[in-house]
């Protein structure tokens, strides 16, 4: 998909998906990197396509994931049923409220007792708030349970296995890059680039076809020369 750089990566995984599946080449699996993630895309993917979206979710942007120990939202225990959320620490929320943001997407706030907040000794991990309590922002229950499954999948060692696979995902751009001049264009306009982008394509299939047929073996993963010093 051949896009303007203003375009982000996160916009263009549903036009692609809709394309595959109107081609009747839908994938079960679409390995991504981390800006191709997102909470939303994850459940639509999964519940309207059937497209298992695999990919790191972007880092934690808030303070307490800079910080060693630091009570990020991913250690808290939701309890969804019952509507409210374990601390760290153990103690309960004290108030749970359904939202919705300036942009109109729906979210959960999610409120501790300033009693318990106060008088926390890991309160230097969890808020800066001066005098209040930590509030929580809770994306619906779909969102979040999704990328905290994705989280937990790719902190095992099954899942990294599995998304080792993207491997090959970079080693072709790198291809494309190094070999056939993928990152200038020859024209201008996107239809004059989208069909550079197609025949650097089919000219990475002939030359990899042609290094088969001749037994050519593929190259080893290239050493910096900065990790060749530690070796």
């Amino acid at each position: 998909m051949t896009t303007t750089a203003a375009v982000h990566e996160a916009r263009c995984i549903e036009a692609i998906h809709r394309a595959l599946l109107d081609t009747g080449l839908p994938p079960g699996e679409h390995l991504v990197d981390a800006a191709y993630v997102d909470a939303e895309l994850l459940v639509r993917g999964r519940e309207e396509l059937g497209i298992d979206l695999v990919g790191p979710p972007r880092p934690n942007p808030s303070w307490q994931g800079k910080v060693e120990g630091g009570y990020t939202l991913d250690r808290f225990a939701v309890d969804w049923e019952a509507r409210r959320v374990r601390c760290p620490q153990g103690k309960l929320s004290s108030a749970w409220s359904p939202q919705v943001d300036h942009a109109g997407a729906p979210y959960v706030s999610v409120m501790f007792r300033k009693a318990d907040c106060g008088a926390c000794p890991a309160r230097p991990l969890c808020t800066r708030a001066k005098h209040g309590p930590r509030h929580l922002k809770l994306q619906p229950r779909a969102e979040h349970e999704a990328l905290k499954a994705a989280r937990e999948r790719l902190a095992t060692k099954e899942g990294r296995r599995a998304y080792a696979r993207r491997a090959g995902i970079e080693g072709t751009i790198s291809q494309g890059v190094r070999a056939f001049g993928l990152r200038r264009s020859r024209y201008r306009g996107l239809p004059g680039t989208r069909l550079q982008h197609v025949a650097t394509a089919a000219a990475i299939d002939l030359e990899r076809l042609a290094a088969w047929f001749r037994s050519i073996p593929r190259a080893a993963t290239r050493v910096s020369r900065f990790a060749a010093l530690a070796a």
